[in-house]
């Protein structure tokens, strides 16, 4: 019995190095000093680009071969099992990676990588970094964050990053944010996610032809880094432990039905906004199902 618990373990070693391995979260907290340093010395904002690239794309993977991939691993794990003890699952092992769950996500992520090429490449004929810090200045000042003055100022370090969404058709802006004092001491952290609007063109008798418009992909990332710096300054004005009691968070997006658990946070404009369980806000471009928000001014 010893061997076979050993077997499965090596066996599940090897099938879980052919997927992809998701970091966990980083935590987010929001000290008191954080604003009070803002307010008493000014912030200067720096945006930093994340090593792995700017944009990547949410991995798509159809649910019934996704169904039929798990029943084949199953099915295939299980005869090893049966007939050839640890060799056996060794075998399966290295089948599943070519013809089960492996191979799908394996597929699926090439495929994302294909589908941000456009994306990539458009943006990389732009000086975007000059782009990227200029905005997310400028609308940090307009949310009510004041501008360093001196030598001495805090730095409000941001690392975005755009996941394009499973139809290719919109992205998310993932913002890593970060409050630190002159000495790199961190007074504030948070993963602010917010959802844009479409930004594809349409072609000849409004089908997609996947032509992407810098001026309608820039409007997007403006509109995103514009309600970051707001959820920013709102998180930084309300401090720790201000949110309302947590509950369930249902929405549609993307043609997919979103339900998670978190605690809601006031909106503003289109934008409705939550905590989610893992301490990030998102922030949705559409309203939550039965609940009733509070809402403030963009």
């Amino acid at each position: 019995m010893k061997v076979l618990g050993s077997a499965l373990l090596i066996a599940s070693g090897l099938m879980l190095g052919a997927c992809a391995q998701h970091p966990l979260p980083e935590p987010g907290f929001n000290t008191p000093s954080a604003l009070s340093y803002i307010n008493a010395h000014g912030a200067k904002v720096e945006v930093r680009w994340p090593a792995q690239g700017l944009v990547t794309a949410s991995m798509v993977i159809d649910s019934k071969r996704a169904a039929d991939a798990a029943q084949v691993s199953d099915n295939v794990t299980r005869s090893a099992v049966n007939a050839g003890g640890v060799v056996g699952l060794l075998i399966a092992s290295a089948i599943n990676t070519q013809t089960g769950a492996g191979v799908l996500e394996r597929d699926a992520r090439n495929s994302a990588e294909h589908d941000a090429r456009p994306m990539t490449t458009l943006l990389g004929e732009k000086n975007l970094e000059a782009i990227f810090s200029r905005r997310y200045q400028q609308t940090g000042q307009a949310a009510g964050l004041p501008s360093a003055q001196g030598p001495v100022s805090a730095l409000v370090l941001v690392e975005p990053r755009l996941v394009l969404s499973a139809d290719r058709g919109s992205f998310i802006l993932v913002n890593r944010v970060q409050v630190q004092d002159i000495a790199g001491s961190v007074l504030y952290q948070r993963r602010i996610d917010v959802v844009g609007q479409p930004f594809r063109s349409c072609g000849a008798q409004c089908i997609d032809d996947g032509h992407l418009e810098w001026a309608k992909v820039n409007e997007q990332l403006e509109v995103c880094i514009d309600e970051t710096m707001r959820v920013l300054a709102q998180d930084l004005r309300a401090g720790e432990g201000a949110d309302a009691g947590e509950q369930t968070v249902r929405y549609v997006l993307d043609g997919r039905r979103v339900v998670e658990r978190g605690r809601l946070l006031p909106s503003a404009g289109v934008y409705h906004r939550y905590r989610n369980l893992d301490g990030a806000i998102k922030s949705v471009p559409m309203p939550f199902e039965n609940i009733a928000v509070q809402a403030v001014s963009p």
